[in-house]
């Protein structure tokens, strides 16, 4: 059953992932954007600092494609990128089960420590 409407705003609530106004500035809207996206944030303190994962959505669309895709950082050091990957769902596969798939094994589990 979906909460409040939306298949990816379902799933990345149920993660624990919010879209706050403050990551506007990584949401490409617009009829003309070459790149559409909407971005989720979620942070995790471990023993090495804060680790703040970004899940952005945006659609292909001459291959009528979802991607989605997990950016993870630590901010506290220089270079601190720890995941920058993505993956695609076919539009003609969009469905809540194969969305929440596709997002269980692109983000894996944040460990304590981060090497």
């Amino acid at each position: 059953m979906l909460l409040s409407g939306g298949i990816i705003k379902t799933n990345m609530l149920k993660r624990g992932f919010k879209h706050r106004r403050t990551e506007d500035q990584f949401s490409i809207q617009g009829e003309y954007a070459r790149n559409l996206q909407y971005v989720y944030s979620k942070e995790h303190k471990i023993d090495g600092g804060i680790i703040i994962d970004l899940v952005y959505f945006s659609v292909d669309v001459l291959s009528e494609k979802l991607v989605m895709g997990l950016y993870r950082e630590n901010t506290a050091i220089e270079n601190g990128v720890y995941i920058n990957t993505s993956r695609s769902l076919g539009l003609e596969n969009f469905n809540a089960e194969n969305v929440e798939k596709e997002l269980s094994k692109l983000i894996p589990p944040t460990r304590d420590r981060l090497t």
